[in-house]
Order: structure tokens, then sequence, then C-alpha cells
């Protein structure tokens, strides 16, 4: 994925920028266990280097290119900044994350879905409404506003860390948040909720 694009007008406090695949090059992943820190209420936790293996344990998501399209879209986050893409009719899976505190929109213009991933760390408490106007400021200066479908809105949706994905099935796109909880030392508890 790449940066196509960028708006930049909001007095320095905020951007957003526009990814698409670049022309060639495929989104592959694999996972590997997890030894990053994030935050919790404001104070910062490493998670172990080895906290286990298989759906209850939390790994990192490693993205890279790869020569074939497996359908993989993949749209990173930026500190302090709305960073958005439209999910092309070759993608069947998409993710976003991780999330810790950012909202997550997807949308539809006609057959298109769009995902749109804010984040507002300089603006220090938990802000979703700060998050909601920066992602309607970034729709409305896109040639076609995007119908805002689904959201995944941290203490809403999720509380501790996690992701948002989504996959093709039937010909429809379904979308998820994962929410993952520590409950102690290499154990987390795992929610995986569909959104309306």
């Amino acid at each position: 994925m790449q940066v196509v694009s960028t708006m930049n007008n909001w007095g320095g406090q905020w951007t957003a920028e526009r990814y698409d695949r670049v022309a060639g090059q495929f989104t592959k992943f694999r996972f590997r266990e997890s030894g990053l820190q994030y935050f919790k209420k404001g104070k910062a936790v490493t998670m172990p280097t080895r906290v286990g293996k298989g759906s209850g344990a939390l790994h990192t998501v490693e993205v890279s290119q790869g020569a074939v399209d497996l359908g993989i879209r993949f749209l990173p986050w930026k500190a302090d900044t709305v960073t958005y893409m439209r999910l092309d009719p070759a993608a069947r899976t998409f993710f976003t994350g991780p999330i810790n505190g950012c909202s997550v929109y997807l949308g539809q213009v006609g057959a298109d879905w769009w995902a749109f991933h804010a984040n507002r760390n300089n603006a220090g408490v938990h802000n979703p409404a700060v998050k909601a106007a920066m992602t309607d400021n970034v729709n409305m200066r896109l040639p076609v506003p995007v119908r805002i479908v689904h959201a995944a809105i941290y203490q809403r949706d999720y509380n501790d860390l996690g992701f948002v994905c989504g996959q093709v099935k039937h010909g429809q796109w379904q979308f998820y948040v994962v929410d993952m909880s520590l409950v102690q030392v290499g154990k987390y508890a795992q929610t995986v909720r569909r959104l309306p």
C-alpha cells in the first residue's frame, strides 16, 4: 500500500492520507508473537515477547509485499491522521489496526466500500466526537461523499487493544471488530463482534 494523496488544511493539528495498492505489488501477511508496547488507560504496557500460540494469544501482524493478488487489503494507521482507502473490486479480505483508542468507519458509494481509520493522539483524552468530525471533514472533500454504514468506536465497540477486519462472504462484505484484553501475563481474552 502507498499514500496516493494527502489533505492537510486543519491548522497543522491533523492530516489525512489516502492509500492505494502499488501496481503489480500485493499485500500478504503473517502472524508473529508479540513483544510490542501499547497504551492502556494512559500507561505504557509492554507485552511479553512470547505470549503463546493459537486464538487465545496475541500476535503481531507483519504486512509485506507479494507477487500474487490474494485479495488482501491493509489500511495502516498513522498518529493524528485519518488514513483511508477504497476497497477495490478484487478485495476479499480487509484489516486495519492496531486500534487502541482509534475510530474506524466503513461506508459505501454505490457498490464501492471505503474504510477510514481516524487517530487523534495529540488531542489527549478519549475523543470519539473529534475523530468522527475528522472523518466527516475528509468525507466531504471526496468527489462523491461516502455513506458511513459501520463504525468501531473505542469504549463502545472495543475496550482494549484490537483491530477491525472484514471479508467478502457470499458476495457481500461483513466487517468485525476484535477486542483483545490482557487478563494475565501471556493470557488474552478475545472478543470478536460483527459490526451491525
